[in-house]
C-alpha cells in the first residue's frame, strides 16, 4: 500500500485520543506521521506509535501573524512528504491544514471533528470560529463527527452538509482501549486496596472525575453539589484526577476551596494507562460537562464497571445510556446533579445494575472497530 498518512493535532495532549491508531496504520501499510506541536509527550507517542513527527509551531488561540506563519510552515511541510491522506482534528491544525492540503492538492482530506469550540462563546469570537469551522469543512473531503450530538449541532449551525459527514459506529474519535480499561486485570486492585489504605477510604464512598479541570467540564457544580452533600454525609469522598488548567478557570478561588476541603482528594495529572486503576477507587463516576466532543473518559468508567452520571450537553449525551449505565441530567442544573448523586449513593443495587450493564455498553466503543471503520473510509 505504502500511502503516507498525516494525523494533525493543535495540542500536544490529544496524543492521548490517538494512542494505538498510528501504530494500527502503519501495521497496514501506511506510511504514518503525526503534524503538531513538539513535546516531551509528543515525541514519545511518535516513539511508541513508530511514526515520523512533523513538527510545527501552532497557537490555540486566534493570532493572524502566527497563524499565518504555521500556514506557511504546513504548507512546506506537505509539499517535502507529499502525503496522500490527511486526517486533521481540533480546530486551529484543521483549518490551516485543511487550507495547506488544499493548496498542495492533497488527494484525499479528512476533518475529524471533535467539538465546536463556539459552543460556550459569545458575541464577534462566536461568529468568527463558526466561519473557521465553515471554511475546514468545505475545503475537507470528508467530515469525520465523533458523536450523532455533535454532527446535529454542525447540521443546525450550516458548518457542513450531512452528504459530507460521517459517525463511525456509535461515535468516538478513537474508540476505547478494552484491554487496557478491564477491571478483571489484577494489578489494578492491587493498586485499588494501596490507594484506599492511603487516603483512608475503607468506610468512605467515594465520587470520582477523572480529565482536565476546568469550567466546561461542570467542576464548579460538581464541587458546590459534592460540598452539600458532604454537609450531611461526612464520610464521602470525591476523588478528582487530573490537571488544572488555569487559563480554563474564571475563578482561581475554585482551586483554593478544592485544596482546602477536607473531603476532595486532588489526584493529579496522570498517564493513560494509569487510568484504569483509579478509576476502580471510585463508586460513582461524574461528569457534569457542558461539552465534549465526545466523552471518552465516561465509556473508560463504564469499561470498568462504574456506573456514570453525565449531562445531556453534546458529546456527553452520546458517551452513556441513559437508565442503562448512567444517569444523564440538563446541563448546569445542580438539583437534578445532586439528585443523581444521592441516588447512586444510596441505592447499592441500582450501583450494581448500571456498573455491570456499563460493561456490555463500552464494547460498542472497540477502538479496533473505529480503526478498521477509518481505513475503509481512506479506501474511497
Amino acid at each position: 500500500m505504502n500511502k503516507k498518512l498525516v494525523i494533525g493535532i493543535t495540542y500536544e495532549g490529544t496524543v492521548n485520543l490517538l494512542q494505538g491508531q498510528l501504530e494500527y496504520f502503519k501495521s497496514l501499510g501506511y506510511q504514518t506521521y503525526l503534524l503538531g506541536p513538539y513535546s516531551e509527550r509528543s515525541a514519545k507517542f511518535c516513539r511508541d506509535e513508530g511514526c515520523e513527527h512533523l513538527i510545527v509551531d501552532i497557537e490555540r488561540d486566534i493570532s493572524p501573524f502566527e497563524d499565518l506563519k504555521t500556514l506557511w510552515a504546513i504548507i512546506k511541510i506537505f509539499r517535502t512528504v507529499k502525503p496522500d491522506i490527511i486526517n486533521l482534528g481540533t480546530p486551529k491544525v484543521s483549518l490551516l491544514g485543511m487550507i495547506a492540503g488544499y493548496v498542495t492538492g492533497v488527494e484525499k482530506r479528512f476533518y475529524t471533528c471533535r467539538g465546536f469550540r463556539f459552543e460556550h462563546e459569545k458575541g464577534a469570537k462566536r461568529k468568527i470560529l463558526i466561519g473557521m469551522e465553515k471554511i475546514t469543512a468545505a475545503l475537507a473531503h470528508k467530515v469525520i463527527c465523533i458523536s450523532n450530538s455533535v454532527l446535529q449541532l454542525g447540521l443546525a449551525h450550516h458548518v457542513f452538509k450531512k452528504s459530507k459527514t460521517v459517525v463511525i459506529n456509535k461515535g468516538s474519535s478513537n474508540g476505547v482501549n478494552l484491554g487496557l480499561f478491564n477491571p478483571e486485570i489484577e494489578a489494578y486492585a492491587e493498586v485499588k486496596a494501596k490507594l484506599i489504605k492511603k487516603y483512608s477510604l475503607e468506610n468512605s464512598f467515594v465520587f470520582g472525575f477523572l480529565g482536565r479541570i476546568v469550567d466546561r467540564k461542570g467542576i464548579n457544580e460538581l464541587y458546590e453539589v459534592f460540598d452539600k452533600i458532604y454537609q450531611t454525609n461526612p464520610e464521602v469522598k470525591l476523588f478528582l484526577v487530573g490537571p488544572f488548567e488555569m487559563t480554563q478557570i474564571a475563578d482561581p478561588a475554585l482551586v483554593q476551596k478544592i485544596d482546602a476541603h477536607p473531603a476532595i482528594i486532588n489526584y493529579g495529572r496522570v498517564l493513560q494507562e494509569e487510568a484504569p486503576a483509579l478509576i476502580m477507587v471510585m463508586d460513582v463516576f461524574v461528569l457534569p460537562a457542558w461539552w465534549e466532543g465526545f466523552g471518552n473518559v465516561l465509556v473508560q468508567a463504564a469499561a470498568m464497571g462504574i456506573p456514570v452520571i453525565s449531562t445531556m450537553g453534546t458529546g456527553t449525551i452520546d458517551a452513556v445510556s441513559d437508565g442503562y449505565n448512567g444517569i444523564l441530567i440538563p446541563v448546569k442544573d445542580e438539583v437534578k446533579l445532586e439528585d443523581a448523586m444521592r441516588q447512586l449513593m444510596t441505592d447499592v443495587n441500582l450501583r450494581q445494575e448500571y456498573g455491570l450493564n456499563g460493561i456490555t455498553w463500552a464494547r460498542n466503543f472497540d477502538r479496533e472497530v473505529i480503526w478498521e471503520s477509518m481505513h475503509n473510509l481512506y479506501q474511497i
